[in-house]
């Protein structure tokens, strides 16, 4: 079964950073990297350590409650 991981970009400090979206898989993501935000040749070593079976997804980030 292929899992697909949602991301979104967010500026922090002038640098763009990729945060993954579900709280669950953020937390497998942090447990095996130790950060919090991914980059792109990480989601490329992901899929291809998966065998294609993990694919990744962007989406818009979350509106900021005020």
């Amino acid at each position: 079964m292929k899992k697909t991981i949602e991301f979104y970009n967010r500026e922090v400090y002038g640098t763009m950073r990729e945060y993954v979206a579900n709280e669950n898989d953020a937390n497998i993501i942090y447990r095996l990297t130790g950060k919090k935000t991914l980059t792109s040749v990480e989601r490329e070593l992901f899929r291809d350590l998966s065998g294609g079976l993990v694919d990744f997804k962007q989406i818009l980030p979350p509106s900021k409650v005020k």
